[in-house]
């Protein structure tokens, strides 16, 4: 079994994230969601809102996301939005 998930997070402008979590949780236009390893696909519209995850070395992060997307696809999580600020912990 797969204890990991690729995230990768991006703009138009930049590519924020691009590495190995163990669980993300967000907010879509229907409430808050929790994806970790071996998730079924999904494709949803994300609603501004805080997203936290966790990394492979239990490392926490946080970032405030505007509205967007967010793909689901064989262990992978790519989220797009217009904007990304990171949060300090």
């Amino acid at each position: 079994m797969n204890n990991s998930i690729k995230l990768i997070v991006s703009t138009p402008f930049k590519q924020y994230y691009n590495l190995d979590i163990r669980k993300l949780i967000t907010e879509s236009v229907v409430g808050k969601i929790e994806i970790l390893p071996m998730h079924s696909d999904l494709i949803t519209p994300l609603k501004s809102t805080l997203t936290e995850f966790e990394d492979i070395n239990g490392k926490r992060y946080k970032f405030h996301n505007s509205t967007g997307l967010m793909k689901v696809t064989n262990d992978e999580v790519k989220i797009i939005c217009e904007y990304i600020e990171d949060s300090i912990s």
